[in-house]
């Protein structure tokens, strides 16, 4: 997943000049930053979001799918041995339905 700030018609929004942004104060202690040297319209880019990018990249090369599992059911299906539980199925999708709502009518309290 990558985060892009683009002009409305989809190409890079370009500023009149160069400026600095700096952070005020830390999310975490509400302490001041301290002013780090930079280049002038250059940006950094902290240790933190360097592994972030990292990790993202990382979780993107993985299956999303379990190939193995996805073989074992399809050769069961095949097979004609394949079966649902039915009541296991409808208990899980009663429970999805109760968790929910439950989150809808937190997020209506906020």
């Amino acid at each position: 997943m990558s985060n892009k700030i683009n002009g409305l018609n989809g190409t890079p929004l370009r500023t009149s000049e160069a400026s600095a942004v700096a952070r005020t104060r830390s999310s975490t202690t509400g302490e001041g930053a301290r002013p780090q040297p930079h280049a002038p319209g250059g940006v950094q880019i902290t240790e933190s979001a360097r592994q972030l990018a990292a990790l993202e990249a990382t979780l993107s090369r993985l299956s999303q799918v379990d190939e193995a599992r996805v073989a074992k059911i399809r050769k069961a299906i095949e097979s004609g041995s394949y079966t649902v539980d039915a009541e296991a199925t409808a208990t899980k999708l009663l429970v999805f339905e109760h968790d929910l709502e439950s989150l809808v009518r937190t997020s209506r309290k906020d």
